[in-house]
């Protein structure tokens, strides 16, 4: 139920954005636009199944990436930085865009400067560890735990804290998301978790 949550704000906008983007008559924008969000919702159901590849999990955030790109322009940039090695690698799905969501929605859009935002993966022994970074407002993390403080940006889709459960429901207690945030200066997210075989899936 959780992976076919669709989140009614990001489809509205992203609709909103093809209209007049059409209304001006962009249409190679809007053909791209349109793609992006085809594809974007075609890897979020993915016929249902619980995991997904890291190949496929960076290119359903580049797609969501891409298609707020197109809304905010130069508000937003970001890059995306890991070893092409690990494409093989199986999680479980929809880990990045709820962060990628909260980055830009509780972040970035409430700045006066342009927002970025980075991710990165890297392998650590048998575990992966994803890196979502932002330059946004930021927020005290010591007045709430980071992740309840984060259970509000799930705007209508899938929670940061339901992600965090989910992790920790497929890994264990020792995995799961961990938030370092500075106030004017950004949130930095880390989320662990473990190499599984593909057989064990």
């Amino acid at each position: 139920m959780l992976h076919s949550q669709i989140n009614p704000h990001f489809l509205y906008n992203t609709l909103d954005t093809i209209v007049w983007m059409t209304e001006f008559e962009e249409k190679e924008r809007v053909i791209s636009i349109t793609k992006a969000l085809a594809k974007f919702f075609q890897l979020s159901l993915s016929g249902g199944n619980e995991f997904t590849t890291i190949q496929n999990e960076i290119e359903h955030v580049k797609q969501y990436l891409f298609i707020q790109k197109e809304r905010y322009g130069e508000k937003l940039s970001y890059s995306i930085d890991y070893n092409p090695a690990l494409n093989d690698v199986k999680i479980p799905k929809i880990l990045l865009q709820p962060i990628v969501e909260n980055a830009i929605y509780h972040g970035i859009r409430e700045s006066d400067e342009n927002g970025e935002i980075t991710i990165r993966l890297e392998k650590d022994h048998k575990d992966i560890l994803f890196f979502i970074q932002d330059n946004g407002i930021g927020f005290d993390t010591t007045k709430l735990n980071a992740i309840n403080k984060m259970k509000t940006a799930k705007l209508g889709g899938i929670g940061i804290s339901n992600v965090n459960k989910r992790i920790k429901l497929y890994y264990g207690e020792s995995y799961g998301i961990s938030i370092q945030s500075i106030i004017g200066k950004g949130t930095k997210v880390m989320i662990r978790i473990k190499t599984l075989k593909s057989d064990s899936i």
